[in-house]
């Protein structure tokens, strides 16, 4: 079994000093993964030196090792600058997007933006939220796309259409997701966050002790006084504004409470100000940013954990304080009641509610010695990472189980080629040099020796999309015959030298190989489009070749089939007995298909695309002239101006210029080979 090799994009640094919770979870997600998934990360860096931006550098958390490409630098994770880190790491994915796109099987995200600049790109997708995604429209939101709700909601939409699974940490968003996308809901599942036990736990009395002895030094605190203390960024979401306030009314009523604030964020001048005002100066301590280790000792020594949080997901940073033995004070937000037993662990409170707040903190140290220790530790004790995210594995590998098959397809392919096979590359695809009857042939022996084959046409949305979709690319490499379908690309490669390359189109080879079946009694089928076309293109084809045998014609769901319906296919398919399958999914879909049957299916599959449509009568094609001259797709263009005019912008724009960059390369290497001119 192969590994599965998962790509995530995420503007973290998992080694740096980042406060989130994000940062958490992806630490975690890596750390804890089995030895057959294989992690690497697009992120950012907090340290340019030992991980520079825009190259990969090997990195290791724990026993772990994963390949990091950092696309942005952040020099302070806890403040905001004047360019949102987002737009900022899409621009540094953009920027260096062909480096990016190889070498992995299964795409990872947590925020919906960057699925959108792989929506090209089939493989599997797999995104996360840390949210309800109903979080665009608080009041108390700190994203900016609170400013712009409905777009955003947009976005969500065309991103989750391409999941293939997501994940979210607060059960309503769950919900939400389901009734928005009632057609992926078995797709959308809940996932709990975690606390690492091994680094996150109670202190012995004696090293408790030392700890909060050396605490008290270094920060000037009273080791008697009641330690408060919270981690997460200093941002509206997390309210610390409401703890300044509720440490002012604590003050005033004469408790000894010192608050020790990790983190740092945007709203720190504010709460520095509230709390000179509030003239509560000694009892607040800003520990700023602090590595894992140093806040899991922070929370060992402290008293309680307090959470002020307007909204929240399932946070990571209240399950480690708990998870080091302490009672906790928490709003009743996200999934914080799964963690936080009112009256057992500690005490939940209304967001927004300062006076609550101050009343909990004293309910709780009033209780410390029974709600923390094995009460704490008892409520999160069933939240260990391997537990939580052995089913997230579980769809990593499934996820990859397709692109793995391909890779081994590719492998076989390499293995088995004829020497005598002629290829030559058109913008990085492998195209094969052969003439239209030579492929007819080549097809139908294959056929009548029960082969298991499968034939791809590439044309320029073809060659395009291999440029950005490795499995794309991985699958025309594969292919036991990759024809010059498009005229651009026979045009390419009587430019690289041979001449008279004529087009080798799917909708001719398939009325030349129905004629060779009829002949040879081969017996054909056709797998895709849609029920009427499908009706009508075995009423012309019977008509057309008499004595023809079509004895399979399906329309499949728009949609991935399940393992089940799959082998249905497959079954009806062998038998039916017959040699060639004609399939018309669209590109790539259909490429990947018949790649991923390769194999599994005893017959020789072509990929034909829109000539089910043509030869059915449904679609009608452009006279031969405009063929011939590679104006194809402007006669398509005019039928399907709404639906194709994107793509053909993009894919003759992209074909040209990368044609062009590649005659220039070869023409620089010719110069470079010359010798040198002797009467120089």
């Amino acid at each position: 079994m192969s590994d599965t090799r998962i790509r995530i994009f995420y503007p973290a640094d998992p080694l740096g000093v980042v406060p989130g919770g994000v940062d958490t979870f992806l630490r975690g997600l890596i750390r804890w993964a089995p030895d057959d998934l294989r992690f690497s990360l697009v992120g950012m860096s907090t340290d340019t030196a030992a991980r520079p931006v825009g190259r990969w550098t090997r990195c290791q958390l724990g026993p772990r090792e994963f390949d990091m490409h950092p696309v942005c630098a952040v020099r302070n994770a806890g403040t905001r600058g004047r360019v949102p880190l987002s737009v900022r790491f899409m621009a540094g994915v953009n920027r260096d997007r062909l480096s990016l796109a190889a070498d992995f099987d299964v795409f990872d995200f947590h925020r919906v933006e960057p699925v959108l600049m792989w929506a090209r790109d089939q493989r599997p997708k797999n995104l996360f939220f840390h949210q309800d995604p109903g979080f665009v429209r608080l009041a108390a939101s700190d994203n900016l796309w609170r400013h712009l709700p409905s777009a955003y909601e947009r976005l969500e939409r065309a991103a989750v259409q391409q999941l293939r699974t997501a994940w979210c940490v607060r059960e309503s968003g769950v919900e939400r997701l389901r009734s928005r996308y009632p057609g992926l809901a078995p797709q959308i599942r809940f996932v709990p966050t975690w606390v690492d036990s091994e680094l996150f736990h109670p202190l012995a009395e004696q090293a408790r002790a030392a700890q909060r002895a050396a605490l008290a030094q270094r920060h000037g605190l009273d080791p008697a006084d009641a330690w408060l203390v919270s981690v997460g960024r200093l941002d509206t979401q997390k309210d610390p504004l409401a703890m300044v306030e509720a440490v002012a009314r604590l003050r005033q009523r004469g408790r000894a409470v010192r608050w020790l604030v990790v983190g740092d964020g945007v709203l720190r001048a504010e709460m520095q100000r509230r709390i000179d005002d509030a003239g509560i100066g000694e009892a607040v301590r800003f520990l700023g940013l602090q590595p894992p280790a140093q806040i899991a000792g922070i929370l060992a020594a402290s008293d309680a954990f307090v959470l002020s949080s307007a909204y929240e997901g399932m946070p990571m940073a209240l399950l480690e304080g708990i998870g080091c033995g302490l009672p906790a004070v928490a709003t009743d937000v996200g999934e914080v009641a799964r963690v936080v037993r009112d009256g057992v662990n500690g005490r939940l409170v209304a967001p927004g509610d300062p006076a609550a707040l101050a009343d909990a903190v004293d309910d709780v140290l009033a209780h410390a010695a029974a709600w923390g220790g094995e009460a704490a530790l008892a409520a999160v004790r069933e939240y260990q990472p391997a537990r939580v995210l052995e089913p997230v594995y579980a769809a990593y590998r499934d996820a990859g189980a397709t692109p793995a098959r391909l890779r081994a397809v590719a492998r076989q392919s390499r293995l088995a080629s004829s020497p005598a096979r002629r290829r030559e590359p058109v913008i990085g695809v492998p195209v094969d040099v052969v003439r239209p009857d030579a492929a007819v042939s080549r097809m139908a022996a294959w056929a009548a020796r029960g082969e298991s084959r499968y034939v791809c046409f590439v044309n320029v949305h073809s060659a395009v999309q291999a440029g950005v979709d490795e499995q794309h690319r991985v699958v025309l490499g594969a292919a036991d015959l990759a024809a010059p379908d498009g005229a651009p690309v026979a045009w390419t490669l009587r430019a690289k030298g041979h001449a008279g390359q004529p087009r080798v189109d799917g909708p001719g080879t398939m009325w030349q190989l129905l004629g060779q079946a009829s002949r040879l009694g081969l017996g054909v089928g056709f797998y895709g489009s849609d029920e009427q076309t499908l009706a009508q293109l075995t009423r012309q084809v019977g008509s057309a070749f008499e004595g023809l045998r079509i004895a399979y014609a399906h329309s499949p769901p728009f949609r991935e089939l399940t393992a089940e319906e799959d082998e249905q296919v497959c079954r009806e398919i062998r038998e039916s007995g017959i040699s060639l399958l004609f399939v018309s999914l669209g590109c790539p879909r259909q490429e990947l298909w018949m790649a991923a049957h390769r194999g599994r299916l005893p017959v020789v599959m072509l990929g034909v695309g829109a000539a089910f449509a043509f030869h059915a009568g449904t679609a009608s094609r452009a006279p031969r002239w405009m063929r011939e001259a590679g104006l194809e797709w402007l006669h398509r263009l005019f039928g399907q101006p709404g639906r194709l005019w994107r793509r053909y912008a993009y894919t003759n724009s992209l074909f040209l210029g990368r044609t062009v960059r590649e005659a220039m390369a070869s023409m620089a290497s010719w110069l470079r080979a010359r010798p040198g001119d002797p009467e120089r």
